[in-house]
């Protein structure tokens, strides 16, 4: 009896796939990549780089779970004014571990890619549960531990087996849940919140991408679970730009040296005029000259003054001036965009 239920289970099993659709899959499994954690379409696996944008990777490199569980629990996403914990407790310790373990044994061209699902409660659209995906890549360099997402909470599976909701689920085939890339940007739905001053931030080399960030030094520490003032106080939280707080205050200093006016930058020291003295007195001279004194005053000759050159004192600029040096280190900075620089230009009338 249990030969003819395995002969009959098998039969099933290949009328609904093909023999190339299982090949292709297997393939896909013994390729390259070094299969960390493997449920399911669930992964952890080792890959090659996608890009040389952001240089070499360095690993090896030893970052206990501990610490990566620590900075994951910081990443949070918004339902309206409602944060909620992007990986949930019983993913969390999985995905940790291996990410943990993968960059202990990654080579300096090759970064850690995942895919995590999970059923998450009160999203728009549903008054039920919901199978949501997170993919991601991740990389150490300089900057700290790279994430770049490519699924954030997109659709999962609903139902294997419930014909009714087997049609909602996603056709991997044509759009596969991808990781995320250093060359191109995901759109999502939801949008990553962290506390302020947690030290999460957004690298430089991203160009105002919200779905890439940097776990620093700062926020790779082991922690508990964070508490309900800090999930409000993320809600109007941002995450910054990395060095961007040090540029910004740069600038300012650079500013207020500019706008220090005469009595600072501009302070020039007033020299008196060259005018000689108007009365010079003389002695007489002695009684042996045909006259017996001088002229006691010596009167300045006008032709004397064609060829002063008088210094004038340095004109401080003009408020345009001040803008306009303002706007070039703000634009080469990258702190505005081209099309604010070029319209700001207009109103000060260049």
């Amino acid at each position: 009896m249990k030969r003819k239920l395995k002969i009959l289970f098998f039969s099933f099993f290949l009328t609904g796939c093909s023999f190339s659709d299982l090949t292709g899959s297997f393939t896909n499994i013994l390729q390259s990549d070094e299969i960390l954690f493997l449920s399911a379409y669930e992964n952890v696996k080792i890959v090659e780089q996608d890009s040389q944008l952001t240089g070499k990777n360095s690993h090896p490199v030893n970052i206990s779970q501990e610490r990566v569980e620590g900075a994951l629990k910081l990443l949070l996403f918004r339902v309206g004014s409602i944060t909620k914990s992007l990986f949930p407790g019983k993913k969390l310790d999985s995905i940790s571990y291996n990410i943990s373990k993968g960059l202990a044994k990654a080579n300096k061209n090759q970064d850690i890619v995942f895919t995590m699902e999970d059923w998450y409660s009160n999203l728009p659209g549903t008054k039920f549960k919901d199978n949501r995906v997170v993919s991601a890549r991740v990389f150490y360099n300089k900057d700290g531990l790279n994430v770049i997402f490519g699924s954030v909470l997109r659709k999962g599976f609903q139902s294997t087996t419930d014909p009714m909701l087997v049609s909602r689920n996603p056709d991997l085939k044509t759009n596969p849940y991808v990781p995320g890339s250093r060359l191109f940007s995901v759109k999502n739905p939801f949008t990553l919140s962290v506390p302020p001053n947690s030290g999460i931030m957004r690298p430089r080399v991203a160009k105002g991408r919200v779905d890439w960030i940097i776990l620093t030094r700062k926020s790779l520490v082991a922690r508990s679970n964070l508490s309900e003032s800090d999930r409000k106080s993320a809600r109007s939280s941002n995450i910054e730009v990395q060095g961007l707080k040090s540029e910004v205050q740069q600038l300012r200093q650079e500013l207020q040296s500019l706008k220090g006016g005469p009595s600072q930058q501009y302070r020039y020291s007033a020299q008196p005029y060259p005018y000689p003295q108007p009365y010079q007195y003389q002695r007489p001279y002695p009684y042996r000259q045909p006259y017996p004194y001088q002229q006691p005053y010596a009167y300045p000759n006008p032709n004397s003054y064609q060829n002063q050159q008088y210094r004038q004192p340095n004109q401080p600029p003009t408020n345009n001036q001040l803008s306009l040096k303002s706007l070039e280190s703000m634009r080469s900075r990258g702190l505005i965009s081209e099309e604010s620089y070029l319209r700001k230009l207009k109103e000060l009338g260049y």
